[in-house]
């Protein structure tokens, strides 16, 4: 199978590296980017930097249901 890489710069830290697929169809590509916001969502939670604002709560909430919509 052939591979694609994407890399990321992270200034002050190494970079991120995503692999793939050579070729992805359009919903899978929109699942992996809804999991990756979740994903992303969860680090920043996890280091402190997401504040336990309501809004932001609620804005995760739907974020986790439209995830599960497209699964």
């Amino acid at each position: 199978m052939n591979t694609r890489q994407m890399t990321f710069p992270l200034p002050g830290n190494g970079p991120a590296v995503l692999t793939l697929p050579q070729t992805l169809q359009p919903e899978a590509l929109a699942a992996l980017e809804c999991s990756l916001k979740m994903a992303l969502h969860d680090l920043q939670r996890e280091s402190g930097g997401d504040a336990l604002d309501p809004g932001r709560i609620e804005y995760a909430s739907w974020l986790q249901r439209l995830a599960a919509m497209v699964h």
